[in-house]
């Protein structure tokens, strides 16, 4: 299957001026990359008719701040590009930013000979807000989350075939809602029904180009995948949430005596236990269960490490609270399977759930399963999910490694 590029869709005239209300500025100077819609004062000019279109960001005195993307209906009003733009325009921008991330990807020896699976774009953190993309092999996964990243999608997918055979676009259906873009699939270049090889510690995966969950691979947790490895050997591991095994089957290899992964998808557990198998891994099983379900069925057994690591359960401010419970249920029931002395490897990819009340859950979970968690190490996503320094928002992955004790 092969999708159509479509036309690229130019700025036409000089960019309309946004001025912030007085104090709103400071944000955006320290390099916060979004201007929220209370925050604007005025609007001077007309304009782009369709959202995504550039505007000139002045402060409240109408001092230029720089150039962001723009649309008058959303929540986040602006998303910062540049402080100027250069003499190519956007386009030549976002070539140049696509290539600026790749360097800065090698520096950190990304790809390399046990891996060729990492994030070469992330949104805001490579100054290209809206557009995320993992290099999974030969394939270029990519996610447009904005308007304005969807006008880029000419130059992304022409600077992209540079390096990889097959491109594929997806735009999820939360983001499209937002933004009032399309979902699903966009568009793309290569063979699509062909599975593709790619490496990561040295673990081989095949997958399908628009499969699976956002690009198709968790690329974020690699580095904690492999301290998981690390510390694995001679202990029987319980994997909940599995997905398609990373963690398991990086236990596994680690020299774990036994190791169970456990996940309601039926077509994830398929593809950890096919991956097992291609990797010759045969101390790693895996179960098609709800993970609760599954952890009362398994009465008072206990593991020497237990890893959590569940879908996002904080959409919003609004139903925080509610996740909360559901992440301390969640870590109750897995601190209770953890052989004394054992590991708990717990984790959230929730934004809303920063460092400090992850660690106040681990600790109001522990205190119920009649515990005590001792912290070892709190991490997040590897170095190729770069994130502004003034921009929170952007590090959505807290990852605790914690010994369990009576």
């Amino acid at each position: 299957m092969r999708l159509q590029t479509p036309p690229t869709r130019q700025q036409t005239s000089k960019p309309a001026r946004l001025i912030l209300k007085r104090g709103k500025a400071k944000p955006v100077w320290a390099g916060h990359p979004w201007i929220y819609s209370g925050a604007i004062e005025r609007i001077e000019g007309h304009p782009d008719d369709e959202p995504g279109g550039l505007i000139q960001v002045c402060d409240d005195r109408g001092g230029p701040i720089g150039v962001g993307t723009y649309h008058p209906k959303a929540r986040i009003a602006v998303r910062m590009l540049a402080r100027a733009l250069p003499d190519g325009g956007v386009s030549a921008l976002v070539k140049d930013r696509i290539h600026a991330a790749r360097a800065l990807r090698k520096r950190f020896g990304l790809p390399n000979d046990e891996t060729n699976a990492y994030r070469l774009i992330n949104g805001e953190g490579d100054s290209l807000p809206g557009l995320i993309c993992d290099v999974l092999g030969d394939l270029a996964a990519v996610q447009i989350t904005t308007a304005g990243a969807e006008r880029w999608l000419p130059v992304v997918m022409e600077t992209l075939s540079q390096w990889s055979s097959c491109v594929h676009v997806h735009v999820p259906a939360d983001s499209a809602r937002m933004e009032n873009i399309p979902p699903g699939e966009r568009l793309g270049r290569g063979d699509f029904e062909e599975h593709i090889p790619l490496l990561e510690n040295g673990l081989s995966w095949n997958l399908r180009p628009g499969r699976g969950q956002k690009t198709g691979f968790y690329t974020d947790q690699r580095e904690n995948r492999r301290m998981v490895r690390d510390l694995a050997g001679g202990g029987t591991v319980l994997d909940c949430f599995c997905y398609t095994g990373g963690f398991a089957l990086n236990a596994a290899r680690g020299g774990a005596t036994e190791v169970i992964g456990v996940d309601s998808s039926g077509p994830a557990v398929s593809v950890a236990a096919g991956t097992a198998k291609n990797n010759d891994i045969s101390n790693a099983t895996f179960h098609k269960e709800d993970v609760m379900r599954y952890l009362k069925s398994v009465g008072d057994q206990r593991y020497d490490m237990v890893i959590l690591d569940p879908p996002k359960l904080a959409k919003g401010k609004a139903n925080l609270d509610d996740a909360y419970l559901k992440y301390r249920a969640i870590n109750v029931a897995g601190i209770q399977h953890v052989t004394p002395g054992g590991l708990l490897v717990t984790c959230s990819c929730s934004g809303m759930v920063d460092e400090d009340m992850f660690l106040r859950m681990i600790t109001d979970a522990a205190r119920l399963a009649n515990r005590r968690a001792l912290v070892h190490r709190v991490s997040g996503a590897g170095p190729d999910h770069v994130t502004p320094a003034a921009f929170r928002e952007g590090r959505y992955l807290t990852v605790v490694l914690a010994t369990i004790t009576e």
